[in-house]
């Protein structure tokens, strides 16, 4: 499970800073990262396996509206920003500590397309609409959580908009209920044991 601290992003006095430099289709994208956050030292396998399933296996639009919920230090918001600079894209966390990273890092990228919201899933996001909900979502927190992550995306996105998480294999309980909750759902990637699934608003 999430320290408890996560949420409030009380992690004492010494928290240690940690500099990321990341190679994604020719561009160098640079992160500040911390103490208090996920992958807090390097850039995760499924966030880059979500990253290739959106470029490499999918034909992503010049303008649309996206939302990277769970944003933690910026790493899907900020690629997607810098690959589509005419998109506008939204990122929200829970964690304090990730959403003052994530700023700094639009900052560090010089990015103007983005808007960082402090938000538990949806809640600071009503009469948002979305042409794309993106998240390498939080499994530590539990089902519950990332049962109403995907409950809550039929609300905020657009007609035939999507909802794409990546998971590690065996996760299958969240696939069924992606399907459950949009009657339908496909796999957009497999590679080194995770899966990329998409469910459209139909």
């Amino acid at each position: 499970m999430y320290n408890p601290h996560y949420f409030t992003g009380e992690v004492g006095d010494k928290r240690r800073s940690y500099e990321i430099k990341f190679d994604f289709a020719g561009n160098t994208v640079r992160f500040v990262s911390s103490d208090g956050v996920f992958s807090k030292t390097h850039i995760d396998p499924g966030t880059k396996i979500l990253l290739k399933a959106l470029f490499e296996c999918m034909e992503m639009p010049e303008e649309f509206d996206v939302l990277d919920l769970g944003c933690g230090y910026g790493v899907i918001g900020i690629i997607i920003a810098k690959m589509r600079p005419k998109a506008n894209i939204t990122m929200v966390d829970v964690n304090p500590i990730a959403i003052r990273l994530a700023r700094k890092n639009v900052e560090i990228n010089g990015l103007s397309n983005v808007t960082i919201i402090r938000s538990d899933l949806y809640s600071q996001l009503k009469g948002r609409k979305f042409d794309f909900i993106v998240s390498n979502p939080p499994l530590a927190a539990g089902y519950k959580v990332v049962f109403s992550l995907i409950e809550g995306a039929k609300e905020y996105l657009k007609e035939n908009g999507s909802i794409i998480l990546v998971l590690k294999k065996g996760h299958n309980t969240i696939s069924r209920k992606m399907a459950e909750t949009f009657g339908n759902v496909n796999i957009i990637i497999k590679k080194s044991g995770y899966r990329v699934f998409q469910s459209i608003k139909r």
